[in-house]
């Protein structure tokens, strides 16, 4: 007898092969059968027909470690299909933070998400103990994570801009190694943020070799995602040929003005298919959106953030420091065109225009956008959240095209959020619904191979990705011709459309497009 059977459903395995019909069935969390028909008993049977099967999706750029203590359930992920989440992003995870810089480290992380992660020193000053911790959690989806250069460097150095020395750089591959030993997947860079944006390429290299030593992977934000692209990732492709690490490059897009940026992927992409063709692995993830989303205080100057967050507010406050903070921004540019097409996504203190353009709110306040710029940091205390609106469809599209890309969230959101990128609730039945179904972007078994399988052999996720006899019964059933994500940018929290059920290790997570209270996820090391 099986413990669940899930008849009549349209199957797509994951490995871009054609749907077919046929039954599963599912007995101790794992996939038992998989035949046209099957004939056994079931505790409890799922009737499918008209709707389609494939495996849990897996989100190959998740910030969900960010909220593990805060929201385990992570039920905004299971209500899109998400089966498992990849963690540790951007260059920032939540462990290790030490004693040393324990002030700056927590900072790191509550610049990121206002209700913050150091909630207990004691499991997050170092990978194992942290592994460890959150293996104790009632999980919605299961959880695998990359360590973040950012979160060791402060760990080691704070967020002093200047190379470490031997010393310091031999600590930072000590935590490596210590991540890589508790199972993390690799080690993630986030070049574009501080302290990652002061590291030069020779500390950058040093460390991929000692998570590649490992068998492991490295992710990157790029430090330039706009002019620069191109020589970001040359950047990327040096580490890659002195490390030979297997690689992904986070959020692939470009953004920026139209007539000076869009199109370069078409360059990128031809780079990242050269080095795979020299022997090489690089991926690329990406959400379906052509709006960017970080923290707003990315817009003050680099070096600035070398000061540390308490000196940085108290410059805010200054009006003498103010004016030297915003030649260094504008350089000759009106504050206006400077901010054109910036978005405010979640502010505390100034709830009333989240989801209004920066350069709007500023009108309404009759304030010049830099001042309300600096007023809205002083106030969030730099946790302010932001969206751009700089990237081109033509790039998403030839972005998604590509074989080597997956789909990623990069969606963030926390406890009492006043608001989010879109992307956190409806990145999965976007790709579905938009990209596939009404724009043929892409066939409907490619776009699960990209959400399943791909993500499965590159972070090498066993028994994950693929509906297969023997693997984990991790499973997401939707209708193809309804599903469509609801969530925008003035209704970011909306539940998606056309999710019927949701599978982790053989128990029904979501029913009818509604988490069900079960958690059954799982922790999952690498090794």
């Amino acid at each position: 007898m099986f413990d669940l059977l899930i008849r009549n459903g349209r199957i797509i395995d994951g490995t871009g092969s054609p749907a077919y019909h046929g039954d599963i069935g599912i007995r101790d969390g794992k996939i038992a059968a998989i035949r046209r028909k099957l004939n056994e008993d079931a505790m409890k049977i799922l009737n499918v027909e008209g709707l389609t099967v494939t495996p849990g999706f897996i989100d190959s750029h998740s910030h969900g470690d960010l909220v593990m203590e805060s929201m385990p359930h992570s039920r905004h992920k299971l209500e899109q299909g998400v089966t498992t989440e990849i963690g540790g992003m951007c260059g920032f995870s939540a462990a290790p933070i030490s004693t040393a810089h324990f002030d700056a480290g927590c900072k790191a992380m509550t610049n990121l998400l206002p209700n913050g992660v150091c909630t207990d020193l004691a499991h997050h000053q170092n990978f194992q103990d942290y592994m460890q911790h959150i293996k104790t959690l009632a999980l919605g989806p299961n959880m695998a994570l990359f360590v973040g250069h950012n979160t060791i460097r402060i760990a080691v150095m704070g967020y002093d801009d200047r190379e470490p020395t031997s010393d310091e750089l031999e600590q930072m591959k000590d935590h490596v190694a210590q991540a890589m030993e508790a199972g993390a997947l690799g080690i993630s860079l986030g070049l574009f943020y501080a302290p990652g944006v002061y590291s030069k390429l020779d500390e950058l290299i040093e460390l991929c070799q000692v998570a590649h030593s490992y068998g492991g992977a490295m992710t990157l934000h790029m430090r330039n995602e706009g002019a620069m692209l191109v020589e970001s990732v040359e950047e990327v492709l040096k580490i890659v040929r002195a490390t030979g690490i297997k690689t992904v490059i986070s959020h692939h897009k470009v953004s920026g003005k139209p007539e000076k940026v869009w199109g370069l992927p078409q360059k990128t992409l031809a780079m990242i298919d050269a080095i795979n063709d020299e022997g090489y692995d690089v991926f690329i993830d990406q959400y379906p959106y052509t709006a960017s989303s970080t923290v707003l205080n990315v817009y003050l100057p680099k070096s600035i953030h070398a000061l540390g967050f308490t000196e940085i507010l108290r410059r805010l406050g200054d009006p003498g420091e103010r004016r030297k903070i915003r030649d260094m921004m504008m350089s000759g540019e009106a504050p206006d065109e400077f901010f054109q097409g910036i978005m405010i996504s979640s502010s505390r203190t100034y709830p009333q225009y989240n989801a209004v353009m920066l350069n709007d709110a500023a009108e309404t306040e009759n304030m010049d956008p830099c001042d309300f710029f600096f007023d809205i940091l002083l106030q969030d205390e730099m946790g302010t959240g932001s969206i751009s609106w700089r990237i081109g469809e033509e790039d998403v599209q030839r972005i998604m095209q590509n074989p080597r890309t997956m789909i990623g969230s990069d969606g963030l959101m926390y406890p009492d959020c006043p608001g989010c990128h879109p992307r956190a609730f409806g990145t999965f039945p976007r790709v579905l619904g938009h990209y596939v179904r009404e724009m043929k972007v892409l066939t409907l078994e490619e776009a699960i191979r990209k959400m399943t399988g791909m993500p499965s052999m590159l972070y090498e996720l066993d028994g994950k990705g693929l509906l297969r006899v023997g693997m984990d019964a991790d499973i997401t059933v939707f209708n193809q011709e309804t599903i469509i994500d609801r969530a925008d940018f003035k209704h970011s929290f909306s539940r998606a459309e056309g999710l019927h059920y949701v599978l982790v290790g053989g128990e029904v997570v979501v029913e009818d497009a509604v988490f069900t209270g079960i958690t059954n996820g799982k922790v999952l090391a690498a090794r």
